[in-house]
């Protein structure tokens, strides 16, 4: 009947995302990946305005800021890319987004930002396959 050939459909299509997230996307470009998993928030508000406050989209801005200056996120409608690190472990997811841009960086900055986030003190890979919370991803 109908109604089975989309249910078979729809759980084909549900295993084909879940092989995608278990073999941690090993056969997809890098720039497939971010975008199939990365999330994607404009603030509505200057950075400043939001003070104190903690979220994943005001992390991701803060450091946008930290890593290519203040002026390039001073004005609302930042819009705000990142990606959910596992490190550092057992932290909030807060404080574990990580902006996609850095992903385009040259190897030595990337390695220095990604190591001052995750709070390590050595990063054995550069590699975003080996960053990700992949847990998160499949909650």
């Amino acid at each position: 009947s109908d109604i089975v050939e989309c249910y078979d459909a729809v759980a084909s299509t549900a295993n084909y995302w879940l092989d995608v997230l278990y073999s941690k996307a090993q056969d997809m470009p890098d720039v497939e990946l971010i975008d199939l998993i990365s999330e994607n928030r404009t603030m509505s508000r200057n950075l400043e305005d939001y003070g104190t406050q903690k979220s994943t989209s005001l992390s991701t801005a803060r450091r946008l800021a930290e890593f290519l200056g203040d002026a390039m996120v001073k004005d609302k409608g930042l819009s705000c890319k990142y990606v959910i690190s596992k490190h550092p472990e057992g932290a909030p997811v807060t404080e574990r987004a990580i902006p996609v841009a850095i992903f385009q960086a040259e190897p030595s900055v990337k390695r220095h930002y990604l190591k001052k986030w995750m709070k390590l003190q050595q990063i054995s890979s550069l590699d975003i396959r080996e960053i990700l919370d992949w847990g998160y991803y499949l909650e």
